[in-house]
């Protein structure tokens, strides 16, 4: 395993997923500089945000006396990101394969995938004096490397912060017997994902069982959202109901094409067609 670099930005964080958004932010905002373009920046940001619970949830247990630790590095290569916690371990060939069909509907497991599928290195090692310490890096492109790093103006940073402090937003309407779902903004561990968990359980109350979920406006989407998607399937093809996707954002349907689930849920680009394909 290479050694990693001393970090050029190293930050102690709490086990709270307030840290996971203040070091997603960190790691976007030094992808900017450096000179990542958009789509790599949110592939970094994902990464660490999905490495962050797993330490603050999973690791730490939100143990308020146990801290997260975050380096950031810049190499001639790209950025090297390095996150530790002081929980008690784990082992990645312990968890289990989320392509495999009996793991296709659980509503986690997913987030390692999707780190390996965004970043060109991930190793996973045990911290001293406890605790797992994960080491990922993603590449510059080539040209990126040649002429140097970007300094980027700022604007795609503000973006991201207020796009940041944005949860889901849900509305529902009737198109005949099929409840369309209006979603926007961020479903994501804590209240995004909570959110869109609690309109999909009030539909059910309510005797909607035709639901289609218009995904245009979603911003972003990390595992535990897609948990919910796969939750919110399952619940309500359980109750003899039907769940299916419109207007996928190019992010959100890399992730079903990464997680399989592609397979499993209808997804339509017309509202009119997602309809009348209802039984």
């Amino acid at each position: 395993m290479e050694e990693p670099l001393k970090p050029t930005l190293e930050s102690t964080l709490e086990s709270t997923l307030e840290s996971v958004d203040l070091a997603e932010e960190q790691a976007v905002r030094e992808a900017q500089a450096m000179g990542f373009d958009e789509d790599a920046q949110h592939e970094i940001g994902i990464s660490l945000r999905e490495c962050m619970v797993n330490a603050v949830v999973h690791g730490n247990r939100y143990n308020a006396r146990k801290k997260v630790h975050l380096g950031l590095s810049r190499t001639p290569q790209g950025l090297e990101i390095l996150v530790g916690d002081e929980g008690d371990g784990f082992e990645v060939k312990e968890v289990p394969d989320p392509l495999a069909q009996e793991n296709i509907l659980r509503q986690s497991g997913r987030g390692v995938m999707m780190i390996r599928a965004f970043m060109d290195e991930f190793e996973v090692s045990q911290r001293a004096p406890c605790g797992t310490q994960i080491r990922m890096v993603k590449y510059l492109a080539e040209q990126q490397q040649n002429t140097g790093s970007a300094d980027g103006n700022g604007a795609t940073d503000c973006v991201r912060k207020e796009e940041a402090s944005v949860s889901v937003k849900i509305s529902t309407r009737q198109v005949g017997d099929v409840t369309v779902v209006d979603a926007a903004g961020r479903i994501t561990l804590g209240d995004g994902a909570s959110t869109f968990r609690d309109a999909i359980k009030d539909l059910l109350a309510g005797g909607q069982k035709k639901l289609l979920l218009n995904l245009a406006e979603v911003s972003y989407i990390d595992s535990s959202g897609i948990g919910e998607l796969v939750s919110g399937f399952t619940t309500v093809t359980n109750q003899s109901g039907q769940v299916k996707l419109l207007n996928l954002t190019k992010r959100v349907q890399d992730l079903l094409q990464i997680t399989k689930l592609y397979t499993v849920f209808d997804v339509f680009e017309d509202e009119a067609t997602a309809v009348r394909s209802y039984k």
